[in-house]
């Protein structure tokens, strides 16, 4: 018997609606010591970035404190609420909530830099 056994699916989703972006347990683990973040996007990937950042990191005159964006971290998802991101976020990528009220994108992390690299132009279905 040559039997092929499945493992769950370790893949990171992040969700995108009207009024706030999601990440799913696989995402949200990246983000469990995070204070606030920074979300940002490439133009040239069309790639979603979303920054972690420790308390200190956030602290530093570097940053913007307007930039940042706080997360909920909870036990199986995490949420960044905006709905001014999001329109932000559609200023570089169409996302109509007409038509559909989300989108789910993949994601991988990106540790030297600390960040998820969200893949826009990879819609999961």
């Amino acid at each position: 018997m040559n039997v092929q056994w499945f493992s769950k699916n370790l893949q990171g989703i992040v969700t995108i609606y009207e009024t706030n972006i999601t990440l799913n347990t696989v995402a949200r683990n990246y983000f469990k010591n995070a204070y606030k973040t920074l979300i940002g996007y490439c133009k040239d990937e069309n790639i979603l970035l979303i920054k972690s950042l420790d308390k200190e990191e956030a602290m530093m005159s570097k940053y913007n404190l307007e930039d940042l964006r706080s997360i909920s971290i909870k036990t199986s998802y995490g949420r960044i609420n905006g709905k001014d991101i999001i329109q932000n976020i559609c200023k570089f990528y169409p996302l109509d909530f007409t038509k559909k009220n989300m989108y789910k994108f993949p994601c991988d992390w990106d540790a030297t830099k600390k960040y998820l690299k969200v893949y826009m132009e990879r819609e999961v279905p």
